[in-house]
């Protein structure tokens, strides 16, 4: 188990939840004490996407078509009035 200072914390909690994201289980301490232990959360981070199947469904379901309208870019700006 990893361990942090209490100020480590404050200065690179990004960091520091990448690594529990990742799996580690880190151990805060405050004057050498524990005070808290970050643990990754249950059901998640546990499984990657699958992206294998993704190309066949767009396959399925436009069936080689190509889809018409304009380009989301276009319809976020116009709904925003920036066009």
């Amino acid at each position: 188990m990893e361990t942090a200072t209490v100020r480590e914390v404050q200065h690179n909690l990004a960091s520091i939840l990448r690594r529990v994201e990742a799996g580690a289980e880190v151990l805060i301490q405050r004057r050498r004490k524990p005070v808290a232990r970050l643990v990754p959360a249950e059901g998640h981070g546990e499984q990657a996407a699958d992206w294998s199947t993704h190309a066949a469904e767009l396959a399925r379901v436009f069936g080689g078509r190509t889809v018409s309208g304009m380009p989301m870019e276009q319809v976020v700006s116009e709904a925003r009035g920036e066009r």
